[in-house]
């Protein structure tokens, strides 16, 4: 049977739950709230009556901080320059808000729920979404490969949800425009760079870091070895085709840059983040075009969309851009809605002549 005893001290009050079942030793943990006890004492208490309870307390002097520190070294240093710099600093603010001493197993779905509402108040809902997906992660493999008996609390509380999904794409008199004002910048690549994003749907780091060898001119293919999913390959546009064939230097090499500049080895930010090269220049040539608004990945939504109108069908277009599913590329559909209205037009007189 759970107990709860109740402990008033000068500057707190605490609730220590403690769960008596024939066959287990006596198991009892403190909490900040009553609920928080009530929870904890029931599930445990039905765990060890279903012979199913693993006894935590050999893992209680593993702190959060100990977990998250090991996860950065044995999956983190795994991923992506990107992805391993944004777990890094996930981290940090993870251990600001939940402290050095905080436990592993006391991470609950409550504690987090709290760090959710606590991380509402500063950043989006995608930041949030980012943050949650590291600690949910980290309790996998806590679980599963580091034989740690502690539960995910991920999966036990409600995610924020995303509204600022960003899905803006170019008529092709604004594609016209941008480009027109990429070839009067003083970075000679940036328009060649442009049009091989809007010709392909390349992201724009995935474009900015191509390299020579990566390139088959001759089929028309461009293989990118390291994307944010696998590796995958790229068709290429007769246009674009013939655009890189006339920028390709006579001498250049498989392990030259298409786009970024001979020493750009040498800069940890351009490695990690390629499309940085073009941010200046960019910038510049989106303002002649009168195109604010624009981002360097709306390119890829430009690609994205104008394939759909010209008839490209789901699954083909979910892998020139290298998505898993087709939900990802469902978003696109929506735009679509004029270019519907006048497909359905064809037959405006089905019947009535």
């Amino acid at each position: 049977m759970a107990r709860i005893q109740t402990r008033k001290g000068k500057k707190r009050t605490t609730y220590t739950a403690t769960v008596r079942v024939k066959g287990y030793p006596p198991l009892a943990r403190t909490f900040d709230t009553k609920g928080e006890a009530k929870s904890w004492a029931t599930e445990i208490e039905k765990e060890m009556r279903m012979g199913r309870y693993q006894d935590v307390r050999p893992i209680e002097k593993i702190t959060f901080v100990d977990a998250l520190n090991r996860y950065l070294e044995q999956i983190s240093v795994t991923k992506r320059p990107n992805s391993e710099n944004r777990d890094k600093q996930s981290l940090k603010i993870i251990v600001d808000y939940f402290g050095p001493e905080i436990s592993l197993v006391e991470v609950s779905p409550q504690k987090v729920a709290a760090y959710r509402d606590y991380r509402m108040k500063k950043v989006a809902a995608s930041t949030i979404q980012k943050e949650f997906a590291l600690i949910s992660h980290l309790f996998n493999v806590a679980r599963r490969e580091w034989g740690f008996p502690v539960d995910n609390p991920i999966p036990h509380i409600t995610r924020p949800k995303i509204r600022n999904n960003r899905t803006r794409f170019l008529t092709k008199e604004e594609a016209q425009r941008l480009l027109d004002a990429a070839k009067t910048s003083k970075n000679p690549k940036l328009y060649p760079y442009l049009l091989v994003m809007m010709h392909t749907g390349m992201r724009p780091s995935e474009a900015a870091g191509m390299k020579w060898g990566d390139i088959d001119l001759e089929n028309r293919l461009v293989k990118l070895p390291v994307t944010k999913t696998d590796m995958r390959y790229v068709p290429l546009t007769e246009v674009t085709e013939n655009i890189l064939r006339s920028i390709r230097p006579v001498d250049a090499t498989n392990g030259m840059h298409v786009f970024l500049p001979p020493n750009s080895g040498e800069s940890k930010q351009l490695v990690d983040v390629p499309c940085l090269h073009f941010k200046r220049s960019f910038m510049t040539a989106r303002m002649k075009a009168g195109l604010e608004d624009l981002h360097l990945h709306d390119l890829r939504h430009t690609a994205a969309s104008h394939l759909l109108m010209a008839g490209v069908d789901l699954r083909t277009l979910a892998e020139i851009l290298g998505h898993k599913t087709l939900q990802m590329v469902h978003r696109y559909t929506h735009l679509l809605n004029d270019h519907k209205l006048k497909a359905v037009d064809r037959i405006n007189s089905l019947g009535l002549e």
